[in-house]
């Protein structure tokens, strides 16, 4: 199971321009929303804010992995944003977040949805595929970022 089917070019926002983890999580749904990957954008936007006052999906090491089951995406959805400055999102490790995977998943789409954010959670743990990311310039780096890494040993 890839990431990589999942996330595409314009899917990728590479200088985000929200300030907060909520302005972030917008920008990025919008951006899903516009592509007609999201059925309901405030109704998305809800579930996955609700999702994040359970405790903040900022993993540390500057990374965030907003995400939400819910009814206003059919099947699976994946979209990555990109701060230079960093944002706060209140992360486990207090420091801000430069790289963030925003994901959704049908209610019925549990044994996918956890697999993905398994697999997702693995690849962000390695170093040297968090260096790439934020280096990345255009949004091809970063889905030949995911492709190289996750076919790779480097798991």
């Amino acid at each position: 199971m890839n990431i990589s089917n999942y996330l595409h070019s314009e899917d990728c926002i590479m200088e985000l321009k929200a300030r907060n983890k909520e302005e972030a999580i917008r920008e990025i749904s919008e951006n899903l929303f516009n592509k007609g990957k999201i059925l309901d954008l405030e109704g998305f936007i809800k579930d996955v804010l609700e999702r994040e006052r359970l405790g903040s999906t900022g993993i540390g090491h500057s990374i965030a992995l907003p995400h939400a089951r819910t009814q206003t995406v059919n099947g699976f959805i994946i979209g990555f944003g990109k701060s230079t400055k960093g944002i706060d999102f209140n992360s486990i490790d207090g420091q801000p977040v430069n790289i963030i995977f925003l994901m959704g998943a049908s209610i019925n789409e549990l044994n996918h949805y956890l697999r993905l954010l398994a697999e997702l959670s693995k690849l962000l743990m390695n170093p040297s595929f968090r260096n790439k990311l934020l280096s990345a310039k255009t949004p091809q780096d970063v889905i030949e970022t995911v492709k190289i890494f996750e076919t790779n040993s480097f798991k």
